[in-house]
């Protein structure tokens, strides 16, 4: 597969001026005071399409580079 190094700024700076999805989604991210869904935050990222990879995969990874993940409670 193919290998991306990003970092925090860089989902930062891509959500920037960006508007949160609406949706079903159930993890997200908040960026400047918006709550992003987590498959947006990274696909935006990445330029890659949401389904190129999973919800627990985008979770483990905004984790790790430090991003709190808010879960939506119904």
């Amino acid at each position: 597969g193919t290998v991306f190094y990003i970092t925090r700024k860089d989902i930062e700076k891509k959500l920037k001026g960006i508007e949160p999805e609406e949706g079903r989604a159930k993890y997200f991210i908040d960026i400047g005071g918006k709550n992003y869904p987590i498959k947006q935050a990274l696909s935006q990222t990445l330029n890659l399409p949401g389904i190129a990879f999973s919800s627990h995969q985008a979770f483990a990874i905004l984790q790790k580079l430090g991003f709190k993940i808010i879960e939506k409670v119904d």
